[in-house]
């Protein structure tokens, strides 16, 4: 009889899907700001940027249900607890179906008082309100699509959830295409072939994360598991969520100290991290649920080797993105369709980025481990600390000594501090587990 695979055997079926998917994922997000960089200009791309952070809102709420839920759901499955384990599967749908319909109405409200905060002025304000209109009439398509792939993933299904992700990103370059550069729908077209591909990936999705499982009698609500999801998804909340903070703050001091040019070359900057950190990400993504199925075990030596081969990984993905970075430092801006001046300067800024990406992946691994176990404050500092507290701060202080440079250096000096405070907290956390399982 074959012996049962153990967790750590498990480990590349569920990273190497998750990172193949995010690997994917960070070429549209370069493809994308291709086609718009191309067609519009640095005015499209400075748009774009400067509508993320509401968009990014959107999905972090979404990630946070899904990986609330994974991760309840995950835990209760290592304990062998498969119907208190379908019950958070159903809590965590019904939290999706209701999110997707406040923010979809709720920012369609609001987005026109809003944007003006987030730098949308003069002509960047008709060409990033005709993106985010769209966003907001398809906002449930996004939260579905990345609340729903975690679940899949904590449920083992991660080549369907990867095949599904394959299947989104690849219909989003083709309507990129199609309504960019053919139809000539500008920003609007933008929005709509990433609103019409995530639909196509939410509407299977759905069906997968409800069907074929045990049918459970008289389900009704419970606040407790609503707040035990919310409770274990709040720092991959603040994780989506910090790098819709890291954009607006970014953009403000940008254009404070670099006009509509210096939000253009943050625009390609903040393209080549959006690329860098979904591939880093998908480690912890993928690992999660195993993760959190050996802390429900009780399994601690599994636990320790998991955290260790996923920081490995993270930390080496990075390195090669860091040197990658680097290299192709002078083709970059070009890719985006980015102007003369600018790409020489992001040419010259490329070095702060390379630098960051390593400690950036331990942060990120290890709050998405400490999310897994079950510990939100430690997942909470890591995934709160850098955009609530030492972006800020570096953001405010450094362009007062150093000018627009000092936007650049703001981040790197932020994950770097953050990954010391991420090491101190494994160590902490480390112990008192040695006494609990």
């Amino acid at each position: 009889m074959r012996a049962p695979e153990t967790f750590e055997g498990q480990l590349w079926r569920y990273a190497l899907p998750s990172m193949f998917s995010q690997l994917l994922n960070s070429v549209f997000i370069i493809v994308d700001g291709y086609f718009i960089g191309q067609n519009l200009g640095d005015s499209g791309l400075a748009a774009i940027n400067v509508a993320w952070p509401l968009v990014a809102l959107i999905q972090a709420v979404g990630l946070a249900v899904g990986i609330g839920g994974s991760v309840r759901m995950s835990i209760d499955m290592g304990r062998g607890e498969k119907y208190e384990a379908q019950k958070e599967r159903r809590h965590a749908v019904f939290m999706l179906v209701m999110t997707s319909v406040i923010m979809g109405m709720g920012l369609y409200l609001i987005y026109p008082y809003v944007l003006p905060y987030l730098g949308a002025k003069g002509e960047l304000y008709p060409l990033t309100a005709e993106y985010i209109r769209v966003v907001c009439i398809f906002a449930s398509c996004q939260v579905f699509t990345t609340g729903l792939l975690p679940l899949l993933r904590g449920d083992g299904r991660t080549i369907t959830a990867m095949g599904l992700t394959v299947m989104g990103i690849l219909g989003n370059i083709l309507l990129d295409w199609f309504c960019i550069q053919r139809l000539n729908m500008g920003m609007k077209g933008a929005a709509l072939a990433t609103a019409v591909s995530q639909a196509a990936c939410a509407v299977p999705a759905f069906i997968l994360v409800i069907k074929g499982h045990e049918k459970i009698v008289n389900f009704r609500l419970e606040p407790k598991r609503i707040l035990g999801i919310l409770r274990n998804g709040c720092s991959a909340f603040g994780l989506s969520i910090s790098d819709s903070i890291l954009i607006l703050m970014s953009n403000l001091q940008a254009l404070r100290y670099g006009d509509t040019e210096g939000v253009a070359i943050y625009a390609v900057l903040s393209y080549v991290l959006g690329s860098v950190i979904p591939l880093v990400s998908g480690v912890g993504n993928g690992i999660q649920p195993l993760l959190s199925k050996a802390y429900g075990a009780g399994d601690r030596k599994a636990v320790e080797n998991l955290r260790r081969k996923g920081v490995s990984l993270a930390v080496s993905a990075a390195l090669l993105c860091s040197v990658a970075a680097w290299l192709l430092r002078d083709e970059m801006p070009l890719i985006f369709g980015a102007g003369q001046s600018a790409a020489a300067q992001v040419s010259d800024t490329m070095w702060t980025l390379s630098l960051a990406f390593p400690f950036m992946a331990i942060v990120r691994f290890l709050c998405s481990y400490f999310c897994a176990l079950g510990l939100p404050a430690e997942s909470s500092v890591l995934a709160y600390g850098e955009p609530l507290v030492a972006q800020p701060l570096l953001l405010f202080m450094l362009p007062m000594f150093m000018g627009l440079k000092g936007v650049w250096v703001s981040y790197p000096a932020a994950v770097i501090l953050m990954s010391f405070i991420a090491v101190l907290l494994m160590k902490i956390s480390g112990r008192r587990m040695a006494h609990e399982l």
